[in-house]
């Protein structure tokens, strides 16, 4: 925990000169027996000292944000469903290997390494968003979707001191488009 910390207090200064990639580089939705999956690709990179705060055992979680919404010719644009979607990277001290876990459904996969880990992330596959019932024919719809690394779960002691650094609260920008849907 002790070398958790002070390697993200030597590396706070330096993500800081680093700009860091993080966005959504393709989204869309598939229909697949009656239910929408979602599919996309991210693009970041996390810092040194982030990766070595993993392996010395503090969590980081991904967090994406959907949300679908109608669009309506003579009124505000109707909010048809909203998803939060959660995953947790950890580095599991006595198999040595790194976890990612789906927080909303529990699923656990297990990586031999912390870019391996990371690169599961990176692309997203068939994640059921939303029933067929819920969308109107004839309607125009769009998808937003938005993620952000999510510091809340780490030690309040690494918590404080990344809460300096604006690295650790990576977030893309809201990535929108009308699926055919």
């Amino acid at each position: 925990m002790l070398w958790a910390i002070a390697c993200v207090l030597l590396s706070v200064t330096s993500w800081a000169q680093q700009p860091q990639r993080f966005e959504i580089r393709s989204a869309y939705v598939e229909r697949a027996e009656g239910v929408y999956q979602l599919n996309a690709t991210l693009v970041f990179e996390l810092p040194e000292g982030a990766r070595e705060a993993i392996r010395q055992g503090s969590p980081l979680t991904l967090d994406l944000d959907i949300v679908l919404h109608r669009s309506r010719r003579f009124w505000l644009d109707e909010s048809v469903a909203a998803l939060g979607q959660h995953y947790e990277v950890s580095f599991h001290a006595l198999s040595e290997r790194y976890l990612v876990r789906n927080l909303n459904s529990g699923q656990q996969s297990s990586f031999p390494s912390l870019d391996a880990a990371l690169d599961s992330l990176r692309v997203i596959s068939n994640l059921p968003i939303l029933d067929q019932a819920l969308i109107l024919p004839d309607s125009r719809h769009e998808i937003s979707l938005r993620a952000h690394l999510d510091v809340r779960t780490m030690p309040d002691a690494l918590r404080f001191i990344v809460f300096w650094a604006t690295d650790w609260r990576q977030s893309t920008e809201w990535y929108t488009w009308s699926p055919q849907i």
